[in-house]
């Protein structure tokens, strides 16, 4: 009789989570455009100065450059909220890239690959060579 009540249970759990999914859909948070990534870090970081930087064209993901310091920061929409990193040698482990998509490697376990689809090819390859040791 337990068993019975279990399935029941997980039935409805099924059911209301797929209703929530039917009704209102899946959110796709983004790391939104370059201005509000820029005052997002200026929040953040001490000093930052928005310089150079590139938007995934599903704006998942975008680079960004303080130009105070010449450091870069790597900004990702993960689960409802958004993750940065400063980008440093010690961090990143590679950078490939294949035509218009960068990816970056991240010796970080929370946070270990970030996709870039560039806008252009020539982006993209100019940020892998800023990138690359």
């Amino acid at each position: 009789m337990s068993i019975l009540y279990l399935a029941g249970s997980l039935g409805g759990i099924a059911l209301l989570v797929a209703l929530n999914f039917v009704l209102f859909g899946r959110a796709r948070p983004d790391v939104g455009s370059v201005d509000e990534i820029a005052k997002r870090l200026a929040r953040e970081v001490p000093g930052f100065r928005a310089g150079r930087s590139i938007v995934s064209i599903d704006g998942r993901a975008a680079l960004i450059e303080n130009a105070a310091n010449r450091t870069l920061f790597l900004v990702e929409a993960l689960g409802d909220g958004i993750v940065t990193r400063q980008i440093s040698r010690d961090l990143l482990s590679s950078v490939g890239r294949l035509g218009e998509r960068l990816s970056l490697e991240l010796r970080d376990f929370t946070f270990p690959r970030a996709i870039i689809q560039a806008p252009s090819d020539g982006q993209a390859r100019e940020w892998e060579m800023r990138l690359k040791p």
